[in-house]
């Protein structure tokens, strides 16, 4: 009998509670670990070393105990903070204080449950009115990097490794009150688990377990196999069925987000599986989305989306209670295989006579329009059917279109705040239709035509460079929290971002009752330019680097005066109007930087945004993580990786109390309620929720958990200056 290290965990603590209620469990009453039992229990979850790993669990290492920030304000060779394994350096923030929330390496003691890394997309909702569930899933590879431990799903019919999205909770009032204190996360925290307890593949089969000898015929995890069910990745895991491959960002959607009615019915976590490597000539079906309802813990394909892969998926203000309305961003097929290429090609040319390039990086910005209630063909669902209640089975994706000739990313060099280009939200050719089908059949090759019913005009996708080019990503987008407004913000790993806007919706869609609209008008906006920003830079005397530079500049390769890899991107909304948290990741090896923007305008008035400095992390020439091989926790840090802060979440709303002292929001209220609660808040009153990733971390604790690679989650509240 082999035992993984989380059932061990679970034989060796106390009892687990089942269903919704929280666990009674009392962590101080634990025994600690001991005896030649245990060190057998251990030696059969394949742990290397018992002794150690005992005395490491026995440490106290819970769940928000540690105090330690992985972060820095400023480089530890220009601070008098030392430079030591598993402690801060120089935490003295210039523009707002962080704490941390939980870190890669600590356990739930009560439920064997531990945190797994990198952490990446992140969100939170009540549980209850006494509780703060905060949902993070990790950015883990399976055997592509490193094999993560398994987790079950259906029963423990299948398993996964790779990326986790896990939930912690939290005491609602002891978290409202942290940034205050000296009390670590620990006082505050709750319980752990698993968020995904049932899988659903996109045909809407249970997912099940892999076939080793041959094609799995029935629950077949999509991105793992070929039409046919074979498995066809680079690598198998050896812990596990599936590899839940590279879940990247994520956003958590609040049932009624925009209005009574308006919005999804449920709330959920939407995340996607971002990139794979597939052997030669797979003929693969492609990397779906992952919708999750939160109330069941059921994840469901996504195949309306398309199937090239995404970095991130929001919900945008549909302005109407029978549609849902989606950002896409991402790679759109970052496969690694260049076998479905010669199968599209061969089925025929693009409509302008050529041959289709690999669709990687070759499409526009993206929307989703979906009809709630409806299936694929247009007919009446039945109310329990999730997917179609939250209009994920009837829509259609629409691109932005221009009549500009020049491609996107060309347009933004040197770009300045405020410079506009006018479009219009057009259709491909694809849609879905429920049929699963191989990747040469997919959405990602309509950016190589024109738009439908404009074949012919100079309306084109406005892709980074064009039909016949590969150009730069579409990175984090975020929604625009303003009602009566449909749009999101992008950023792109060039370096530049702007504001796009989904115009006369409601209208629109009042017109196409209940059936999918021919186009919308859409414009875009400009916030930053491809272009030097180190005078927009305000660091307030931190921000020093290694080698004497400061992060004014990014040291990717360069010194750098331009943004480089902006990948973390989230609208904040405040009484002073809206703000964007910018994070970069792009390999500085003197630490990856994070800003927060000055009230956001686009108006072209010649001023430009102004990026208040939040800190840096990482680097292989960073004095703490790249020279002394800090790592917390100690003894993780194996060097030579890079750091990223990713994801962002606004928890203010979910902890602001009247002056009665009463909660302004209730688990029961809809997410409408939240957001106008976010938008009431000051600035420096908010409690921003952070991702951080640490990918040279992956040595003592980490490595016995099956942990994957490092990280934290943090607490951030800013103090700007007025």
């Amino acid at each position: 009998m082999k035992l993984f290290l989380a059932e061990v965990l679970i034989i060796v603590s106390a009892p687990l509670v089942s269903g919704s209620k929280l666990r009674t469990c009392n962590a101080t009453k634990i025994k600690p670990l001991e005896g030649q039992a245990i060190k057998k229990l251990l030696q059969l979850a394949g742990v290397s070393d018992p002794s150690a790993f005992v005395q490491i669990i026995n440490s106290g290492f819970t769940i928000g105990a540690n105090p330690e920030l992985l972060p820095e304000a400023t480089d530890a060779a220009y601070s008098s903070v030392p430079a030591k394994d598993g402690k801060s350096g120089d935490t003295a923030f210039p523009f707002g204080k962080m704490k941390a929330l939980a870190t890669v390496g600590e356990y739930d003691v009560c439920t064997g449950d531990n945190i797994v890394g990198v952490p990446d997309g992140l969100g939170a909702y009540l549980f209850d009115d006494e509780t703060v569930r905060v949902v993070v899933q990790s950015e883990s590879y399976g055997p592509l990097v490193y094999e993560s431990r398994p987790y079950y799903v259906n029963g423990g019919s299948a398993s996964y490794t790779g990326s986790h999205v896990q939930y912690v909770d939290y005491d609602r009032l002891r978290l409202s009150k942290l940034m205050e204190s000296n009390a670590t996360a620990a006082k505050a925290f709750k319980q752990s688990g698993s968020v995904i307890e049932t899988s659903y593949n996109l045909r809407g089969q249970l997912v099940g377990k892999r076939n080793a000898t041959g094609p799995t015929k029935m629950g077949a995890h999509d991105s793992n196999v070929d039409i046919d069910g074979n498995y066809v990745v680079a690598l198998t895991p050896s812990k596990a069925d599936w590899i839940m491959q590279s879940l990247c960002s994520a956003h958590l959607e609040h049932r009624h987000q925009w209005g009574p009615g308006i919005g999804m019915e449920d709330t959920s976590f939407v995340t996607n599986e971002e990139w794979f490597r597939y052997t030669n000539n797979a003929n693969v079906i492609g990397l779906p989305a992952h919708v999750v309802d939160l109330k069941t813990k059921t994840a469901y394909a996504i195949g309306a989306f398309s199937l090239g892969g995404f970095e991130k998926i929001v919900e945008l203000n549909p302005q109407h209670k029978d549609y849902v309305i989606f950002s896409l961003a991402g790679y759109n097929g970052e496969f690694g295989n260049p076998f479905p290429l010669t199968a599209k090609n061969a089925m025929g040319k693009r409509d302008d006579g050529s041959n289709y390039i690999w669709t990687e990086n070759v499409h526009p910005a993206r929307i989703y329009v979906g009809v709630k209630g409806k299936m694929e063909d247009g007919s009446q669902a039945p109310a329990t059917d999730f997917l179609a209640r939250n209009g994920l089975r009837y829509g259609q994706i629409y691109g932005f279109a221009t009549e500009l000739a020049t491609h996107r990313d060309t347009f933004h060099i040197n770009a300045t705040n405020g410079a506009k280009v006018t479009g219009k939200w057009l259709k491909g050719q694809w849609r879905w239709n429920g049929t699963v089908l191989p990747f040469i059949y997919d959405s990602s090759w309509d950016y190589q035509n024109q738009p439908v019913n404009y074949f012919g005009t100079n309306y084109t996708f406005w892709n980074a460079r064009g039909k016949n080019l590969k150009g730069f990503k579409c990175e984090h987008n975020t929604p625009d929290p303003r009602p009566n407004l449909t749009g999101f913000a992008q950023g792109s790993t060039m370096g530049y971002f702007g504001h796009y806007y989904v115009e006369d919706v409601k209208a629109i869609l009042n017109a196409a009752n209940g059936n999918l609209p021919a186009e919308f008008p859409a414009s875009y906006y400009v916030y930053q330019g491809f272009k030097n920003v180190t005078s927009q830079i305000e660091l307030g005397g931190k921000g020093m680097t290694a080698n004497g530079l400061s992060a004014k500049v990014n040291q990717a390769g360069g010194p750098f005066s331009e943004f480089r890899a902006v990948d973390g991107l989230e609208i904040i909304s405040s009484k002073e109007g809206l703000r964007l948290v910018i994070q970069e990741d792009s390999g500085n090896a003197f630490g990856e930087r994070s800003f927060l923007t000055s009230v956001l305008e686009h108006a072209d008035d010649g001023k430009e945004l102004t990026y208040y400095f939040i800190g840096q992390s990482g680097g292989s020439r960073n004095t703490r993580s790249g020279v002394a091989r800090v790592g917390i926790p100690a003894g993780s840090n194996i060097g030579g990786q890079a750091h990223e802060f990713s994801g962002v979440y606004d928890l203010s709303g979910l902890l602001a109390s009247n002056r009665h002292r009463n909660w302004v929001v209730s688990a029961a209220d809809a997410g409408y309620k939240k957001r106008a609660a976010d938008a009431s808040i000051s600035t420096n009153d908010k409690y921003l929720l952070f991702g951080l990733q640490s990918h040279d971390q992956t040595a003592g604790v980490i490595k016995l958990f099956g942990a994957d690679r490092g990280g934290q989650w943090l607490l951030f509240k800013p103090n700007l200056p007025a």
